[in-house]
């Protein structure tokens, strides 16, 4: 009997076809799902420790609080603590009133360890003035302004890891886990569209909770912002590369000349900070997908925060779905540093566009601007006082970056700029010149104000 034939060519094809694919996926499956390499990363309890030390090397212009808030309704109740670390480079003040004020929020998601890593860096960068100078001096022969004038005019509030409890989930094995300890994605539970759930929504991704605010860690943020008033509001997550401001739950930017000057900001931090690769403006038109609730939308939409952004810092679009650590994480140490350094070093390069934005106080709305022979802003006269506690990194492995140089000479270049050479002496003049002018001003602004309060009650 002849052979019979099956199928023929279209029956090749669909085996062709169904080799290829059968090869792909064993090809998925064999791609190893990267893992944490804490040779690389901190651990959380790392981090936190780092975050104190360097906050108690430098209580000159560092303060760290833990605020912890609790849902103590919930069977089993539920409590969060958060840091948040208030620096002030210029020395601590009373009144923030006359400081222009960012509040920047890291590690809202648990798998996006990088930004938090970049929180540590920025503290470290801000505590060592050699580090600060070296951008000041790079800001400088680009023909911007001074940076340190700039700095000194400025008060932060940092917090390095806003979801503590969602991310001992992720170091326990849970490397796709977004959410909080007990499965809320804290940046749905904003009161701005709360609840509002898109045809794709993932329950297992963006949970909102049962109410806004339902989360401690949406209700501390809250609380902090409400208190202290800043004019830029950064939300840092991983995932793309991104620069985005309102709104995330429209495609659309907000209108008028605010806005658009917050729009131009971003453009220029996209060119000089990620080299035109970052997606700019609304993130509800750019990410792909409308977000409902979210921090960002709430700080611009109800407590009027005129620059109210997220940044998303890294992302490999070429990760596997379940991939999440190398999704969202550099996985080499070569590209960690590289990321780590750029995204901690663009907070310097949104500092020295901020003075040009309409919604930023004026120069003249500030402190003095800090040069040889001037007065010095406020609450830097408290940082001349306490010039013996210098700034340190507070690590045993970052502390081969401090220089050996006295008190006085180090004050001398922080503040002055003051050649190497010449530290030790001039540096020495200089501090006696400064705590005379100093005690001189204050005796001053001591007589000037008993006048003040006469003339105030004879004017009654």
């Amino acid at each position: 009997m002849p052979e019979t034939r099956h199928g023929g060519p279209l029956l090749q094809i669909y085996v062709i076809v169904l080799f290829l694919l059968t090869g792909a996926s064993a090809e998925d499956e064999q791609q190893p799902i990267a893992q944490p390499d804490f040779a690389i990363y901190h651990t959380k309890e790392q981090i936190l420790e780092e975050v104190d030390n360097i906050a108690k090397a430098n209580p000159h212009i560092m303060k760290v609080e833990n605020v912890e808030y609790g849902d103590e309704s919930s069977d089993p109740p539920y409590r969060a603590n958060m840091k948040v670390v208030t620096v002030e480079p210029g020395g601590h003040t009373r009144d923030h009133s006359r400081k222009i004020r960012l509040l920047l929020n890291y590690g809202e998601h648990g798998r996006e360890l990088i930004t938090v890593e970049v929180a540590l860096r920025l503290l470290q960068t801000l505590a060592d003035p050699s580090a600060e100078l070296e951008m000041a001096e790079r800001w400088r022969e680009a023909g911007m302004p001074d940076l340190r004038a700039t700095l000194h005019n400025t008060v932060f509030k940092i917090i390095p890891m806003e979801n503590e409890r969602g991310r001992e989930i992720v170091e326990e094995g849970a490397l796709c886990e977004r959410k909080n300890g007990r499965g809320v994605d804290t940046n749905r539970n904003w009161e701005v569209h709360w609840g509002f759930k898109e045809s794709d929504y993932d329950p297992s991704e963006e949970f909102p909770g049962e109410k806004p605010f339902s989360e401690p860690e949406a209700a501390a943020l809250l609380a902090l912002a409400t208190q202290f008033k800043p004019h830029v509001w950064m939300n840092v997550h991983s995932g793309m590369e991104a620069l985005f401001m309102p709104y995330d739950h429209l495609a659309a930017i907000p209108k008028g000349a605010t806005a658009q000057a917050t729009l131009e900001v971003l453009e220029k931090m996209n060119n000089i900070s990620c080299g035109g690769r970052c997606a700019t403006g609304s993130g509800g038109k750019s990410v792909g997908y409308l977000a409902h609730g979210t921090a960002t939308d709430y700080m611009y939409d109800r407590l009027k925060v005129p620059l109210s952004l997220t940044w998303e810092i890294y992302g490999d679009n070429d990760a596997h779905f379940n991939d999440c650590f190398r999704m969202f994480n550099p996985t080499t140490r070569e590209k960690f540093d590289e990321v780590v350094a750029n995204w901690a070093n663009a907070i310097f390069v949104l500092l020295e566009l901020l003075p040009a934005h309409p919604a930023i106080p004026t120069a003249r709305n500030l402190g003095r601007k800090v040069e040889a022979g001037g007065l010095l802003p406020r609450g830097a006269l408290e940082a001349v006082k306490e010039a013996k506690v210098e700034r340190r990194l507070g690590s045993a492995m970052h502390m081969s970056m401090h220089s050996n140089m006295t008190d006085s000479a180090r004050l001398g270049e922080h503040l002055f700029g003051i050649p190497q050479a010449r530290k030790g002496l001039i540096g020495g003049v200089c501090v006696v010149a400064i705590l005379s002018l100093g005690l001189a001003v204050m005796l001053k602004g001591y007589v000037t104000k008993k006048r003040t309060r006469r003339r105030r009650l004879q004017s009654v």
